[in-house]
């Protein structure tokens, strides 16, 4: 069954959804998660991707990017072959932070590797996607992604709009812990993180008492204290999936799926006048009931008149 498929590349593990074919305005069904088996972590991969150091892995020195892009692959190699075909297509997410020229330095990446029709999401852009199926974020109003990974987190302030496009006000990371120190920890890095918050919100030059919606994701999410403080720290709904760490690869496949365009306005229903009730008493007529049809009068025929011609 031809299927889309969303990656997100992580420090232990790359999670994936996929959306099968399904009846419905864009012929795609829900993001469904799959299993992959993920090769050797390597922690703070992104970080690292463009500072031209090569990372020793499983005996071979390789390149951040490139190691990005096995990890895709042999995600999708895995899905590939319990599918029994390869997806319509491919998307990968990537941190929110990067500009035209890291997403252009993996997109060359993926070329090299002969994957060059992969579409990269920034992680964001698929937080608020994921979140948008069920309504709850507004077009118009700043949202707040909130991503805490295994050993990172990255806050953006993010604007979307009616057509699924998405403005990036702000992004702030810490590359130093993430969701192994909170469960450690607990409210010390809570308190970290709330700080990665706050800077973000400076940034993107946004009050917290602005933002429409916090929506948490990665793993770390899952921690008890993350919602409750979040609450606290914002006033706004915190929204949160009951599988946090599976967000962001449902929203980079749901990126795939093609915008559903509204509805036309519906026309004005114009009846047929022989259907309609006759009441006009100057006519006399007013004893006529709907649909019924006067009695044509009579036609006086007169000779023609002859004129010189």
């Amino acid at each position: 069954m031809p299927y889309l498929l969303g990656l997100d590349v992580g420090s232990a593990t790359t999670w994936a959804a996929i959306c099968r074919r399904a009846p419905g305005p864009d012929g795609w069904g829900p993001p469904e998660p799959v299993a992959t088996d993920s090769p050797p972590a390597v922690p703070g991969l992104f970080r690292r991707c463009g500072d031209d150091v090569p990372v020793y892995c499983d005996r071979l020195l390789i390149t951040p990017q490139a190691l990005v892009v096995e990890q895709a692959r042999a995600a999708a190699d895995q899905i590939w072959a319990r599918e029994g075909a390869g997806p319509e297509r491919l998307a990968v997410a990537h941190p929110s932070a990067w500009g035209p020229a890291r997403v252009g330095m993996l997109r060359a990446a993926f070329a090299d590797a002969g994957m060059s029709d992969v579409v990269l999401v920034g992680r964001a852009a698929a937080v608020v996607r994921r979140a948008a199926t069920g309504r709850s974020v507004t077009a118009g109003r700043p949202a707040l992604a909130c991503r805490i990974g295994r050993a990172s987190v990255e806050v953006a302030l993010v604007v979307p709009d009616e057509a699924g496009r998405l403005e990036v006000l702000g992004v702030s990371t810490a590359d130093d812990f993430g969701g192994d120190d909170l469960a450690e920890s607990g409210v010390p890095v809570m308190a970290a993180v709330l700080d990665v918050v706050h800077r973000a919100a400076r940034a993107a030059r946004v009050e917290l008492a602005e933002v429409a919606a916090v929506l948490p994701a990665g793993g770390g999410a899952a921690h008890p204290l993350v919602t409750a403080a979040l609450a606290d720290a914002v006033p706004a709904p915190v929204i949160r999936e009951d599988d946090p760490w599976l967000t962001v690869a449902r929203g980079t496949a749901l990126s795939l799926r093609p915008a559903v365009p509204p509805a036309p306005a519906a026309e004005a229903l114009v009846l047929p006048t022989e259907l309609l009730p006759i009441t006009d008493s100057r006519l006399g007529l007013s004893e006529l009931g709907p649909g019924e049809i006067p009695a044509r009068p009579p036609v006086q025929v007169s000779a023609p008149l002859v004129g010189d011609r």
